[in-house]
């Protein structure tokens, strides 16, 4: 049995060497076939998942990558080690910037170390990565996620209620978009009236805009030094 177990630490320590030589030369696909034969024993090495995982993402297979960032970043967690369970994460969204759970658990971390700032800045950026309209639902889900952490700032609602409107779900749009007026004045209830009524052009969303228009307008000149006569 001795035998045995010195064989296989032998074994483990050559493939180890020759992946990570055909890692510093570039051989990517020789390095991932043979971290993957180590993995094939030890599934759960935190230390050879984060190795492979941006092989993985470099050579395209994207799927395989993100098993790989998660399984590590899982191995982390339980260990109670989240600093890096975070930097995996993070290291996933700079390589696999279309990964919607990558950005998710960035941000659920952030939270729970109650920095919820970052975690805000997380899922706005990672929004900005889901452009195209095929995406529409990530860049949804994660817009809906940065108002749980701050409900009313006004460029994540208008980003959100615009998304919403192509998507088919004017409805919606428009009753997150009453919320906020009655939480807003002056310049920003005018921008929220426009977004009104470009969601439902009507002699009511009309009106309502050139009042507070108008209002936002008074209360500019309001604020204006008076002149010497």
């Amino acid at each position: 049995m001795g035998l045995v177990r010195r064989q296989l630490d032998y074994d483990r320590k050559r493939l180890l060497a020759e992946a990570e030589k055909a890692r510093l030369r570039g051989r990517r696909s020789r390095a991932i076939s043979l971290y993957r034969r180590i993995l094939a024993a030890e599934p759960h090495d935190a230390t050879l998942h984060a190795r492979v995982a941006p092989l993985l993402a470099a050579t395209g297979r994207r799927f395989d990558a993100w098993q790989s960032y998660r399984q590590a970043a899982q191995v982390h967690l339980k260990n109670k080690n989240q600093d890096d369970a975070l930097a995996l994460y993070r290291e996933a969204t700079e390589a696999l910037p279309l990964q919607f759970e990558a950005w998710q658990s960035v941000a659920k971390l952030e939270m729970g170390r109650g920095r919820g700032d970052c975690a805000l800045s997380a899922l706005l950026e990672g929004r900005r990565k889901f452009r195209k309209r095929r995406h529409r639902p990530e860049a949804i889900a994660l817009l809906r996620e940065a108002r749980s952490i701050e409900p009313w700032r006004l460029d994540v609602v208008l980003d959100l209620v615009r998304l919403l409107r192509r998507s088919g779900q004017s409805p919606e749009a428009q009753w997150i978009l009453r919320q906020l007026a009655e939480k807003t004045e002056g310049r920003e209830l005018r921008i929220v009236r426009g977004a009104q009524w470009r969601i439902e052009p009507s002699l009511k969303h009309s009106w309502y805009w050139l009042r507070a228009a108008f209002a936002a307008q008074k209360s500019l000149s309001g604020r204006l030094p008076a002149r010497n006569l």
